[in-house]
């Protein structure tokens, strides 16, 4: 929080530093006027007009152009959008060896995400109700359903950023999240938290760090687990960054960039950390439309090389493209689970109504 909060009030701090210390009497302030007066005193005492005030501009010209130049040189220094990318000797941030690959499936383990009676209720409101998926390696798997039908709650419990009511959830057939009870107390939360780096999250609304660069929000889960060397880590995400096309923009803050290339640098830092299973959390709702493709493009991409993907998204056509199943979900249940060939071929009535008004490609 102490970065936010430097960021926030450093800009006017030093306003009002700069305040006092004009109203006080540690500065002292050179302008043409009081050039000119000077200048103005001494032609009345040795008569030399001319060579007097060509003196003056002399000096006013000289002192102007040297702070001018002094400070347009501090402006560009700190400007980080005018940053060359550095890449340093003997890196090749371009080689697409240096891409991370996530961490290999254990053999013959089963689902690699199974959701087994999920429930989740908020002040006695049920949102979510004995929800079951089961995510097979390398299935591309679109959440699809009305607003409030309970697909963010989901994928928010997958990757335990909810506490679960009631069900289990299992990663690699290992146990990731689940409720013991004994006796007659009340049920206690169990997660075996090693399975969280086997689980890459985007969100719909960016969550980057804004006190980091680009580059360092991609090294900062990383670095703090140890996965490589920090040389190894930065020629890694370098080749995130040219894989997601935002390569030149490596050096320059969340604020300095569109919706759809926050979302990208989102989905490369995702990345970063090799994540077996990768859950995307309506990506593209936040952005312009068009911005939505830049990222549409990116998540069809990584599909195409078989990561494992849980994708909430509005976006229709997209999800008949690159999914190999289709669950749709109404009022915190689910409704079907088939193949985009199933539902395009309106063998549920349900779907059928709910796409009526979509042109599918």
């Amino acid at each position: 929080m102490i970065p936010q909060a430097l960021r926030v009030a450093l800009p006017s701090l030093t306003n009002e530093f700069i305040s006092i210390v004009k109203l006080s009497s540690l500065v002292s302030v050179i302008s043409l006027t009081e050039i000119l007066m000077v200048g103005q005193r001494l032609y009345s005492q040795n008569f030399l007009v001319m060579e007097t005030m060509a003196a003056v501009a002399f000096y006013y010209v000289l002192i102007v152009t040297v702070f001018d130049f002094l400070l347009k040189r501090l402006e560009v220094f700190l400007d980080v959008g005018q940053r060359k990318l550095r890449k340093a000797p003997g890196v090749e941030v371009l080689d697409g060896s240096a891409v991370p690959r996530p961490r290999p499936l254990p053999a013959g383990t089963g689902p690699a995400l199974q959701a087994t009676r999920l429930h989740k209720a908020y002040n006695n409101i049920e949102v979510l109700g004995a929800v079951s998926l089961a995510i097979q390696p390398g299935e591309v798997v679109s959440v699809i359903g009305p607003s409030g039908s309970g697909k963010t709650t989901l994928i928010r419990l997958l990757n335990g950023l909810e506490r679960i009511d009631n069900g289990d959830i299992k990663v690699n057939g290992q146990p990731f999240i689940h409720l013991t009870r004994q006796g007659a107390q009340k049920p206690r939360l169990v997660e075996h938290s090693k399975h969280r780096l086997n689980i890459g999250m985007v969100f719909q609304s960016f969550n980057l760090f804004p006190h980091l660069s680009v580059l360092d929000n991609l090294l900062l889960a990383p670095r703090y687990h140890r996965l490589a060397p920090t040389a190894e880590l930065r020629q890694q995400a370098f080749a995130l960054l040219h894989k997601v096309g935002m390569l030149e923009h490596a050096y320059k803050y969340p604020q300095q960039l569109s919706g759809g290339q926050q979302q990208r640098v989102a989905i490369a830092r995702a990345l970063m950390m090799r994540p077996q299973i990768m859950l995307f959390d309506e990506p593209t709702s936040a952005l312009d439309p068009e911005k939505v493709n830049e990222v549409l493009q990116v998540m069809e991409a990584l599909a195409q090389e078989g990561i494992t993907m849980v994708i909430v998204t509005h976006e229709m056509n997209f999800a008949f493209k690159v999914s190999d199943r289709i669950v749709f979900m109404e009022k915190g249940r689910v409704v079907c689970d088939d193949a985009p060939a199933a539902l395009r071929a309106g063998q549920h009535a349900r779907v059928q109504d709910f796409l009526k008004d979509v042109s599918l490609a």
